[in-house]
């Protein structure tokens, strides 16, 4: 997956365009669905644009087909998680050695 829950990212792909580009928080990982499977979310029905895990996010500017709302849901393919760059990363990697006897 792309995303974790609690991580921020950044909408690559929205059905509206509006939304690309907006960041956002991951709030809450929803399931893998199908492309046209639905599901019930805050008493209403909503449908999968395509095979993909689905999260729930949350931001001040995002545009949903009922106008803007702080809560939507996403398919993880859809965002890229933003990493802090200024963070140190560390790695530790492992090297085969081939010795001749």
């Amino acid at each position: 997956m792309n995303v974790s829950q609690g991580d921020k990212a950044v909408i690559v792909f929205s059905i509206n365009p509006k939304n690309v580009g907006r960041f956002v928080h991951v709030a809450e990982y929803i399931g893998k669905f199908e492309a046209g499977e639905q599901f019930e979310a805050f008493g209403m029905t909503s449908q999968c644009a395509v095979t993909d895990h689905y999260w729930w996010i949350e931001a001040e500017d995002l545009t949903i087909q009922l106008g803007p709302s702080p809560k939507a849901y996403i398919a993880d393919s859809w965002l890229r998680k933003l990493v802090d760059p200024d963070k140190k990363v560390s790695t530790k990697a492992q090297k085969e050695l081939d010795t001749i006897v």
